[in-house]
């Protein structure tokens, strides 16, 4: 086990520093991404949405920062056997720690992120809250989440190699039909029920709740992204394991 921990966080390390200094910015340029985003989507939607959301530059930040760690997570994950090809064939080692460590190198950037988050809120006039507290828990619950959804990504594309583009058209979709930029308030009712199975909306709901409206979501807003994290992470992982021989000779493929 010990061994199982000291890889995991030397590989992490690695991704980390490979995709940071990758960059010409590196690090910065993670944090000024969600906060580009949001100026442009600010300028854009706040004459409009302003009037149906309280405090909407807390609301869309608080959005970009959950969505963005969701997005470049998945994306990470969905090329990390491929990245880590040469290290899956020459070694024998629990697969699921190359996924480990893509998953911390993007923690890294996220929790600073959260850091930053929180002093723009107070920069926005929203006065901190006992609720701010749960705010971890929320993290948490969006952590095992998507480290549940990750566990598929690279299964399939160990399979199907054209899955990337597909990945990233599913995303800019689900970016549009998640109440980032958007109150739910100003959808129909029977479309609003549609976008609440969405487990992202549940999480932003939650978040929200806790850092702007002051109240805990426990749910489903909580519950639902818990127990569907759970059922990911479990069954993702059984897959894992019991398809690892099978993801060696797909790597060993030209």
């Amino acid at each position: 086990m010990p061994a199982f921990w000291r890889l995991l966080r030397e590989l992490t390390w690695v991704e980390f520093k490979l995709r940071e200094q990758g960059t010409v910015l590196g690090f910065i340029w993670t944090l000024l991404s969600p906060l580009l985003m949001f100026i442009v989507l600010y300028f854009l939607f706040v004459r409009w949405l302003g009037k149906f959301v309280d405090q909407y530059a807390a609301y869309l930040l608080i959005g970009l920062v959950l969505w963005n760690f969701f997005q470049r997570t998945t994306s990470m994950a969905l090329t990390s056997f491929s990245r880590r090809r040469s290290l899956i064939k020459n070694y024998k080692f629990p697969r699921e720690i190359i996924l480990f460590s893509t998953i911390g190198s993007t923690l890294i950037p996220f929790v600073v992120e959260l850091a930053l988050l929180l002093v723009f809120i107070l920069a926005f006039q929203v006065p901190p809250k006992l609720t701010w507290l749960f705010l971890p828990a929320v993290v948490a619950v969006q952590l095992l989440f998507v480290t549940g959804v990750s566990f598929f990504l690279p299964l399939i594309a160990a399979e199907y190699r054209d899955i990337e583009r597909i990945w990233e058209l599913l995303t800019m979709a689900l970016f549009y039909v998640t109440p980032i930029f958007y109150p739910l308030s100003i959808i129909s009712e029977g479309k609003r029920t549609i976008l609440l199975f969405n487990p992202i909306t549940q999480i932003l709901i939650a978040a929200r709740g806790c850092l702007i409206d002051g109240t805990i979501q426990w749910w489903p807003a909580f519950g639902v992204p818990l127990l569907e994290g759970l059922l990911l992470c479990s069954v993702g992982f059984y897959l894992m394991r019991r398809f690892e021989f099978h993801i060696v000779d797909r790597m060993m493929e030209p």
